[in-house]
């Protein structure tokens, strides 16, 4: 999913100050393959996550210091780069995932707000930040970033994103009590209805992108 049917936004003309990465696309182009990727280190990263504050028992705290200290250097490095690095790019998102599932479960379980109050916390952050970037920037960033400023708005998006679909996973599993399998099949469901609502061409695609983002996973 793409946001090339959106139509064009004056703000999308970047001048030369912004426009840092001579015109090269810094993110990963939106295919079937990205999805396949894109569930897959989620699902590492979430596991990830899950093994420091649980299997290790390091607390939720502490496991999302180790977190972010994996994140950090690799968003550094991701946004001194001028072009697109197929590995940096990933192991960047594993590691956000990794630092979404400590958020999502902090805000739970240590915090103990409980899923839903996390949840829609969780949710209006990511929509304030869509919304803020899309104001400032005329864009939302689905598969093609070419500019310093839409990069940062990206990678605070991809960590809202996958900090809300780790607790939105738990929500579901604990409010419909349907493990694993069963939320793997509620996303899949969500994905086949956004799917469709692709194909029919009446909705933005950067949003469709991103709440796609947020359900592609398995919801450990």
């Amino acid at each position: 999913m793409t946001e090339a049917d959106a139509g064009q936004s004056p703000i999308n003309m970047r001048d030369s100050r912004t426009t840092v990465f001579g015109g090269v696309n810094k993110v990963a182009a939106v295919t079937l393959s990205f999805w396949i990727g894109k569930v897959l280190v989620t699902t590492i990263g979430d596991l990830s996550g899950d093994a420091l504050s649980i299997s290790l028992g390091l607390g939720y705290a502490l496991a999302l210091l180790l977190a972010f200290a994996v994140f950090a250097p690799l968003l550094l490095a991701q946004l001194r780069t001028q072009r697109y690095v197929p590995w940096l790019y990933w192991a960047l998102l594993l590691s956000s995932s990794a630092v979404g599932a400590e958020i999502s479960d902090g805000i739970d379980r240590a915090l103990h707000w409980g899923n839903s109050v996390g949840t829609a916390a969780l949710l209006s952050g990511t929509l304030i930040a869509l919304a803020v970037w899309f104001m400032r920037r005329g864009t939302l960033g689905a598969g093609d970033v070419r500019a310093l400023a839409d990069e940062r708005y990206y990678w605070l998006t991809v960590v809202l994103a996958n900090s809300l679909g780790s607790a939105l996973g738990d929500l579901v599993g604990d409010k419909l009590g349907v493990g694993v399998l069963g939320g793997t099949g509620v996303n899949a469901g969500i994905l086949a209805l956004l799917l469709a609502i692709y194909l029919t061409g009446r909705a933005p695609g950067g949003l469709l992108f991103w709440a796609a983002f947020v359900v592609s996973r398995v919801p450990f």
